[in-house]
């Protein structure tokens, strides 16, 4: 099917985490540092606060494409009004929404890009789907457990993500974001739309050198 890419569409891309120098570096905020990553890697604008859709924005165009880059004001249980507010203020559907966060049932140094999926319990995602009464949006799903883990019942993944990574943990971090971001903007971002105007299936993708998540 042929690809197209609409003469100035919008996508919002929106990562997840905690307001305040105190949760800066938490592993909940990782969707927050991508965030950061992307605007100084795509030539965002300079980070604003939009009062109107509690969140900080930075603006890029892309391709005929502009590109919202937004971090929630709001604590990540409250993800779902900020979320909502943006859809609402730059005029997009659910479909145009890419949200970044943290995972405790992916490894660090793993990632999953998906579309249409549940919350899997995390409780920022919960409010998006709430609030957006949908779950029709991707989600770019970064790993933040600790390889030492297979796995982590909820009560200690919750006290997890408000633990920093260590220093070989941000290394890792470094490493994957560039692969993040490639996976993105190559099969996501540049080739969003399918012909019919619908967004292109859910689909799975990670850096082939990583691992392979249980």
């Amino acid at each position: 099917m042929t690809i197209t890419k609409p003469e100035n569409h919008q996508i919002a891309i929106v990562g997840l985490g905690n307001p305040g120098l105190s949760y800066q570096k938490n592993r909940h905020n990782i969707g927050y540092n991508f965030l950061n990553y992307l605007a100084k890697k795509l030539g965002g604008s300079e980070w604003k606060i939009n009062k109107r859709c509690l969140a900080q924005i930075s603006l890029t165009d892309l391709n005929n494409q502009k590109i919202i880059l937004a971090k929630p004001t709001v604590f990540m249980n409250q993800s779902g009004k900020t979320v909502d507010l943006i859809r609402k203020f730059y005029n997009l559907s659910s479909q145009d929404i890419f949200i970044a966060h943290d995972d405790t049932d992916i490894r660090l140094g793993d990632f999953k890009i998906q579309y249409g999926r549940g919350s899997a319990g995390h409780k920022g995602v919960e409010s998006i789907i709430q609030h957006l009464k949908s779950k029709y949006f991707y989600r770019l799903r970064i790993g933040v457990r600790p390889s030492l883990y297979p796995s982590f019942p909820r009560q200690k993944a919750e006290k997890l993500v408000l633990k920093n990574f260590n220093d070989e943990e941000n290394q890792k971090i470094e490493k994957i974001f560039p692969i993040i971001e490639e996976a993105l903007m190559k099969t996501y971002i540049l080739n969003s739309k399918q012909s019919d105007g619908k967004p292109k299936p859910k689909k799975y993708l990670k850096s082939k050198h990583l691992r392979k998540d249980n």
